[in-house]
């Protein structure tokens, strides 16, 4: 008795995925194949592998996660946008900040701020990245500025 070989258009119909996705699988080795001609051929044993092989195959746990070492892998962003009409007072509130990061505020050393004045449409950014502690203080500076300290209606 001969194999049933299905071609690419049948599977898609048998596994609901788009034929595409089958030739990645078979590119990937995931699904075995045969090339006859110019197109692919799967047995019928070829596909019940790959379906009982998607089905009961067992889960291969991941790497376990290693938080003891997550302070010092993680790093946070914070992005602040100012409209500004005046580029100068922009630089000088870059420039307070900056004097901050030197002092105590920033030194842990993996902290950094970057500062762009975008004078078409008059808009001040900095961009801080850091530690969550270090963007937790620096969020905490630009609500007091602000007047927001404790202040949870946003």
């Amino acid at each position: 008795m001969e194999p049933k070989l299905y071609t690419i258009t049948e599977l898609t119909s048998i596994l609901d995925l788009h034929p595409k996705t089958i030739l990645r699988f078979i590119h990937e080795g995931k699904i075995a194949a045969r090339k006859i001609g110019r197109s692919w051929r799967v047995t019928e044993d070829d596909l019940k592998a790959f379906c009982h092989g998607e089905l009961s195959g067992p889960a291969t746990p991941g790497p376990a996660p290693d938080y003891d070492t997550l302070k010092d892998r993680i790093s946070v962003s914070a992005v602040i946008e100012i409209n500004e009409q005046n580029s100068e007072e922009a630089s000088r509130i870059s420039n307070s900040i900056m004097a901050m990061l030197n002092s105590d505020m920033g030194s842990d050393g993996k902290s950094r701020f970057d500062f762009f004045y975008y004078p078409e449409i008059e808009k001040a950014k900095y961009v801080f990245y850091g530690s969550p502690g270090f963007i937790r203080r620096i969020i905490g500076t630009f609500e007091l500025l602000c007047g927001e300290r404790g202040d949870d209606n946003g």
